[in-house]
């Protein structure tokens, strides 16, 4: 019994985690509980998991046995149903990403250089996600910018980095507002704070 109690444990941690990671971009991306709607059940399960799987281990009592694998299977049906209801698929698909990046802009404010691009996730499906990449001292950050509403959301092809997104610096050098270009047919400005990785919509109008 002890032995399944283990395996059963290693393959749900190890399961969730694998999930976890890709759901993050593998940790490239803050792992915000809005960030996907699966994230808050495998946080919170894990350490159920191994709560249950210690009591029912340590007493190989079968019916901390049967609870485990309640919660596992219970678990994963919630979250494989819930991902389908939101996304359209039971799970993240683990088929490459399509990608289209605005290319690389420059902006030199307060006394540095910073670069930065905007990256469309399989845009036009239902899994689309939008991507602003900064890169200030060597160092990149992904942040996620709800730019569009829904799958439908129409673009063009950027020419140059302002046909999707115009950074204008603010007084605090880690606040920018974050300009959506015409080519992504979105009339949206953001603000962006680049050391707590949060993003803010400060301006909608509706297109046409």
């Amino acid at each position: 019994m002890r032995k399944f109690i283990v395996l059963v444990t290693l393959c749900y941690t190890t399961a969730t985690l694998v999930v976890l990671g890709f759901v993050s971009n593998w940790l490239r991306d803050s792992l915000l509980f809005e960030g996907s709607v699966i994230v808050p059940t495998l946080v919170f399960s894990i350490p159920i998991v191994l709560v249950v799987a210690v009591m029912a281990y340590r007493r190989e009592n079968e019916w901390l046995t049967v609870a485990l694998l309640a919660i596992v299977l219970g678990s994963g049906w919630y979250v494989a149903k819930t991902h389908h209801d939101a996304y359209g698929e039971w799970l993240p698909s683990l088929a490459a990403a399509e990608v289209e990046t605005s290319g690389t802009a420059k902006l030199n404010t307060h006394g540095q250089d910073l670069f930065y691009r905007l990256e469309l996730y399989n845009p036009g499906t239902i899994t689309h996600r939008e991507y602003l990449v900064v890169t200030r001292d060597s160092t990149e950050q992904r942040i996620r910018i709800p730019i569009f509403d829904d799958a439908r959301s129409g673009y063009v092809s950027a020419k140059a980095p302002n046909d999707w997104i115009v950074l204008h610096p603010t007084a605090d050098a880690s606040v920018y507002r974050a300009e959506i270009g015409r080519f992504l047919f979105v009339q949206k400005s953001f603000q962006v704070n680049l050391q707590t990785r949060t993003v803010k919509t400060i301006a909608t109008k509706p297109s046409g």
